[in-house]
């Protein structure tokens, strides 16, 4: 009897045509998590006075200036390269030519050094980490071929980088968004401040400087850099003026920061290439622009989240 019941029923879902509703599931959107709170610098930094020439920063105003260090020759000591910017807590922003020499893409040999003000000195708020992963821009071919463009690179740290008051996130710029010419903009880093290649030493302390974005078209005049700049770039400086304030070695891969909106300060540029001697008239500091790179950063992100 109860068999009959059930062929019976099975004979009315059929002929009625009776189904059961599909539930869809909508695909769900990688959440990048970028930080909501970024570009807000507990220490402000002291920019009001309009300095022309570089000059020593607040400490930790730039809370999101990273030293970016590899293992000396020797092994007993970690040494400043290049210059690097805290994007989010599992991510460093920095130059793809930082990572050229020799054994560099080696992970072990580096580290990630924040809430750093004097190089030379311990200091209660620096922080260290180690480097889990080096994500150069794939078609960067320096020096293989004499040209930066693509000249970016991003570093994971092999923990969470948590944010506190020496400590903090920079924003990151809408996607191909531009600064019309004359912007203000600030570079920092620990690069020499006296420029050349003849004893050259780092700056003990972190320099800002005020670089006033320069027209692209001006830019890739012959006078000033020519062909030897793209699309992709930015180039921050003074025009016709000597012994102006630029990025030199050692600055490599640190930020050029702009402040967009009221306290907001976003990462514009990532410190590329200049002159021998850094401070050359109609030579301004080179930076790879950050917003033509957006799409690139968020691939990198959604690639590593699958490893």
């Amino acid at each position: 009897m109860i068999l009959d019941r059930l062929f019976v029923l099975f004979l009315v879902l059929l002929f009625t045509k009776v189904s059961l509703p599909r539930v869809v599931f909508p695909p769900r959107a990688l959440d990048l998590d970028w930080p909501q709170n970024c570009g807000v610098a507990y220490f402000q930094p002291s920019i009001y006075a309009k300095v022309v020439a570089g000059t020593e920063a607040r400490p930790h105003s730039w809370p999101w200036q990273v030293s970016l260090q590899v293992r000396s020759t020797s092994g007993d000591k970690f040494v400043h390269v290049c210059g690097g910017t805290l994007i989010h807590k599992r991510w460093v922003l920095t130059a793809a030519h930082c990572f050229q020499k020799g054994q560099a893409e080696d992970v072990t040999n580096w580290r990630i050094i924040l809430g750093k003000h004097n190089l030379n000195h311990l200091e209660p708020a620096q922080r260290s980490y180690q480097v889990k992963r080096i994500y150069q821009h794939e078609h960067f071919n320096y020096p293989q071929i004499n040209d930066l463009e693509y000249d970016i690179a991003l570093v994971k740290p092999v923990g969470d980088i948590m944010a506190n008051r020496f400590i903090h996130y920079a924003c990151l710029p809408k996607r191909d968004s531009f600064l019309h010419p004359g912007y203000s903009c600030w570079v920092t880093g620990w690069g020499g401040t006296r420029g050349g290649k003849e004893n050259f030493t780092l700056s003990e302390v972190l320099n800002q400087a005020n670089l006033p974005v320069i027209d692209f078209n001006t830019c890739h005049l012959k006078k000033f850099w020519g062909n030897k700049v793209q699309s992709s770039m930015l180039c921050a400086g003074y025009e016709d003026t000597a012994y102006s304030p630029a990025a030199c070695q050692g600055d490599s891969g640190g930020p050029l920061l702009c402040q967009v909106r009221r306290d907001i300060w976003e990462v514009h540029g990532v410190v590329s290439f200049g002159p021998v001697g850094c401070q050359v008239q109609n030579k301004p500091t080179v930076f790879t622009r950050t917003s033509a790179y957006i799409p690139w950063i968020e691939a990198i992100r959604i690639r590593d989240f699958f490893l």
